[in-house]
């Protein structure tokens, strides 16, 4: 045999032996995902998250969120939504739920329930910048964007709408003007003569307090001492209830605290303005 066909030959056997150690090489196992819940979103019906601040629960009614504590009120659906995603959450590690200390988890920062379902949020991997979760009997390592949807006071959680869908006005009244529904339009009853009312900026108007959404949310006890209070607003709804809100203003901003709830809602000056003034709205805006 020459020299080129031994060569020829060990290549050959060398390629085939490569061929059924690859064919018959045990095969990795595939990387596994864990769900961290089984409860499903549509089926939840209360909240509870505790950090080292405050406590604050949630439950649903008729598909609609409120807050039940530290105050009743609406609750933003859109940040509930963003807090119901950690049922969906997986994770590529899920580790024994012993030695706690070691992921920040004996004392958490952020605790969780959903309904029955519980969710501890601890410390981060130094490696991955994920972090720690306790949850189903284990420990998890989840996107720390979990922990952060959690990271809210009760003011975060408020609806920033002055009115509820269900709070269909049909009448508002100020010391110096009073505006009412009669046969499907909106009357100007009470106003100075010189306040330059017209029948589009009050349509307007009344648009503007069912769409407009606060910059900033308070409670009473959290709103800054320089606030002066400069009159109130009552609006009678569809249903004949009466809801009120205290009007408070400082040098940059207004705010409307609807009472006896005391929640703030704060504005800009120049929008808190045509809240309170329909002559002061701009049609061409």
């Amino acid at each position: 045999m020459t020299y080129h066909a031994r060569i020829n030959l060990i290549m050959f056997v060398t390629l085939a032996g490569l061929v059924v150690f690859l064919y018959f090489r045990p095969q990795s196992d595939a990387v596994r995902e864990y769900p961290i819940s089984t409860t499903a979103v549509e089926a939840v019906q209360s909240m509870r998250i505790l950090n080292r601040q405050q406590e604050i629960v949630l439950k649903q009614s008729n598909n609609q969120w409120r807050m039940i504590e530290p105050i009743k009120v609406r609750a933003n659906e859109e940040k509930i939504g963003e807090i119901l995603e950690i049922l969906t959450a997986s994770s590529y590690q899920r580790l024994v739920l012993e030695n706690l200390d070691r992921f920040s988890l004996s004392r958490p920062y952020l605790q969780l329930y959903i309904d029955k379902a519980y969710f501890g949020f601890g410390g981060f991997s130094p490696t991955t910048n994920q972090q720690y979760v306790a949850a189903n009997g284990f420990v998890y390592l989840v996107s720390p964007r979990y922990g952060l949807a959690l990271s809210v006071t009760a003011s975060d959680l408020i609806n920033s709408e002055l009115l509820a869908p269900d709070e269909i006005p049909v009448r508002f009244e100020m010391d110096l003007w009073t505006v009412e529904l009669q046969n499907d339009k909106w009357r100007i009853i009470k106003h100075s003569a010189d306040d330059g009312f017209d029948d589009n900026k009050v349509i307007r108007w009344v648009q503007l307090w069912q769409t407009t959404q606060a910059g900033a949310l308070k409670l009473q006890d959290e709103l800054d001492a320089d606030f002066a209070e400069m009159g109130a607003i009552q609006i009678t709804t569809q249903n004949g209830n009466i809801i009120s809100f205290n009007i408070l203003q400082n040098e940059y901003s207004l705010v409307l605290l609807r009472m006896p709830e005391g929640i703030g809602y704060q504005f800009s000056i120049e929008v808190g303005q045509q809240l309170i003034d329909p002559s002061t709205i701009l049609l061409n805006q």
